[in-house]
């Protein structure tokens, strides 16, 4: 483990030292005396003095991926109040360009590079880890091209921050700084309390456009292994929005077990006393009023009669001002609308409430959303308080119905980051569930996430009586696809394109598949039949993004170590008949296009791709021989 670059003790103050921290006992800052405590796996750097304790722990990974722990603890007999608290991390030299995401809904995970001339800071906007930004910094040293790639595991409100920064003469440094959001931090640590800062992965790269994420995606998967295979999913939400009705549910359901669905679910729209949802967000009780007419039991039971598994959409963390838990309960919320998750008897409640809405339709599939936000903690914690509490109701749902399957979403990827993937199964990355942005958005994602927690979805729709140029008959029937959240921008793209996009992660349907025509419905199962054989590879599998440009991309999907690689060469409008590309490969040979071809061939002269079409993709396997 090399820790030496990142650590610098030389004693200037904003530059040096391992630890920022400011409260009611002080200000800590370029500190050079540490106690080390080191083994082959573990490095421990621990400060201090009479009052407070802070250590950071580094951990190695695999690929070169390093964790570091940092830790906060009281070691006074009193109350202490803390003001800052951020772990440092110098980097030599002063000429860096930084990569940053902002996220917001319909285009999360955009991404670009910016000139590192005094200093950026991405932080989350408030109680959603994702809303404003992505916890994550790359920064490269324009001297030597590396890069060095830090990702963020938010625990509550965060903040990264890469600063120029003078030492002395005219050497400068990179000093970068990550933790809570100290914007009216106040947060009251008790005699002998300790608190934990957000964990933070990093390591070396080479790669601009992809960020060797490969490495984060190998580290992640092998610390947390994927426990539940990729399913095979529908949801109501983008067929028809809450405008549901239970025998348009039920006319989905028929096709969704014929096309080889396994889990089905409602979303918004299932609950509440009237049929405005927005307002009865919080009441998680179906009425004979509501949308459904009381007929979810009933949809639940056709669901298990055709082999699929049940699901429905909840909001566990706010209740409409109008809801019936507000006016009975009040206590349990704070800040308007949001449940207390740091009160123990709002969590309590909100547990009890996700169990009996489990046990009552004997759910195996649920999807939380997240749809408010607000930007300050009232408390002073950063949320620190709020996300300890939220983090173990889920975990308390996960003992007792360990099967149960759990998308996270916040209108949209409003929290999909890391620390959230320990908790949750997959995430729906975004409500702009198109082929176009949907698929930039994977693209950028990917450089903090592994496939396998990206859901894919399927948001289609036929219309007939297109004019056609070059075909036999002079009007066709086409696929169009929603390319927004709200169906009021469509395009066509090519079903090769459709089939790659879905390719990668939980595989889903949100339209109205009731309505594809039958040879499209043989396509998709004969699709679906050959991903589940597939989705173990995926299920494990790292990316990496050989082409990014605005007409091409082209991912490769491989496991770790190299054995087989998939190409997806997708395309928009091109102005050329063919492209070589490069992929990764490991020592030794590989069937390609029907022909075995040694690693150091395909290094030496790429895998072309030829005869492209618009808005289509190419798919091909390297599967080594020996």
């Amino acid at each position: 483990m090399y820790l030496e670059k990142y650590i610098h003790n030389g004693g200037f103050t904003g530059v040096t030292g391992l630890f920022f921290a400011s409260g009611s006992f002080g200000t800590i800052d370029s500190e050079a005396e540490y106690a080390v405590k080191t083994t082959p796996e573990q490095t421990t750097y621990e400060y201090r003095n009479e009052s407070v304790c802070l250590q950071a722990v580094f951990t190695q990974k695999k690929r070169g991926v390093v964790s570091r722990r940092d830790y906060f603890t009281n070691v006074s007999n009193k109350p202490l109040t803390l003001y800052a608290c951020n772990g440092r991390f110098v980097l030599s030299g002063n000429s860096y360009e930084a990569y940053t995401q902002y996220n917001g809904w319909q285009h999360e995970s955009s991404g670009n590079w910016q000139e590192l001339v005094t200093q950026v800071s991405v932080a989350a906007n408030g109680i959603r880890t994702c809303d404003g930004a992505t916890p994550m910094m790359a920064l490269r040293n324009k001297h030597n091209g590396k890069i060095d790639v830090f990702h963020l595991f938010p625990n509550a409100q965060w903040r990264i921050t890469a600063k120029k920064r003078m030492m002395f003469g005219k050497q400068e440094a990179v000093v970068v700084e990550t933790g809570f959001e100290t914007a009216g931090l106040h947060l009251e640590v008790a005699a002998g309390e300790r608190i934990e800062l957000p964990e933070i992965w990093f390591y070396t790269a080479d790669n601009r456009v992809d960020l060797d994420a490969y490495k984060l995606h190998e580290a992640f998967v092998s610390e947390y292994p994927r426990k539940k295979p990729l399913p095979i999913l529908y949801n109501t939400w983008l067929a028809d929005f809450d405008c549901v009705t239970a025998d348009g549910i039920l006319r989905q359901v028929d096709t969704a077990a014929e096309l080889g669905v396994e889990m089905f679910m409602i979303d918004a729209g299932w609950f509440g006393e009237n049929e405005g949802w927005w307002t009865c967000v919080g009441d998680w009780t179906e009425s004979p009023t509501g949308k459904l007419r009381g007929r979810v039991k009933e949809i639940a039971e056709r669901v298990r009669s055709k082999g699929m598994k049940f699901g429905l959409w909840l909001e566990p963390e706010r209740a409409a001002l109008e809801s019936k838990i507000q006016r009975e309960h009040p206590e349990y919320f704070t800040q308007g609308v949001f449940l207390n998750f740091a009160d123990e008897n709002a969590r309590k409640y909100i547990f009890e409430k996700t169990c009996e809405v489990i046990d009552t339709y004997g759910l195996e599939f649920l999807k939380f959303d997240f749809n408010v936000t607000v930007c300050y903690d009232a408390t002073g914690c950063a949320f620190y308080r709020y996300m300890q509490g939220s983090k173990a109701y889920v975990e308390a749902l996960r003992a007792r119905y360990p099967d149960l399957y759990i998308t996270n979403c916040a209108s949209g990827g409003a929290r999909m980051d890391l620390g959230q993937a320990r908790l949750f199964d997959s995430f729906w990355f975004t409500d702009n569930q198109g082929p176009y942005e949907g698929l930039t958005i994977i693209k950028n994602t990917l450089k903090r996430m592994p496939t396998a927690l990206i859901e894919r979805w399927n948001v289609q729709t036929f219309r007939d009586d297109f004019p056609a140029t070059e075909k036999p008959t002079p009007r066709v029937r086409l696929p169009i696809s929603c390319n927004n959240a709200t169906w009021d921008f469509v395009l066509n793209v090519d079903p090769t394109y459709t089939f790659a996009f879905m390719t990668g992660g939980p595989l889903g349907f949100s339209c109205d598949i009731a309505s594809f025509p039958e040879d499209y419905k043989a396509e998709w199962k004969a699709y679906i039949e050959q991903y589940k054989r597939d989705r173990a590879f995926y299920a494990q599998a790292t990316a990496r993004v050989l082409v990014d440009a605005n007409d091409i991309s082209v991912f490769e999907y491989a496991d770790s170590g190299l054995e087989k690689c998939v190409l997806q060469f997708f395309t928009k409008l091109v102005y050329t008949d063919k492209l070589t590309v490069y992929p990764a490969v490991a020592d030794g040979e590989y069937l390609c296009d029907g022909k075995v071809r040694t690693a150091d061939e395909i290094r030496e002269n790429g895998v072309v791709f030829d005869d492209l079409k618009d808005n289509s993709c190419i798919v091909k396997v390297l599967q080594k021989v020996k």
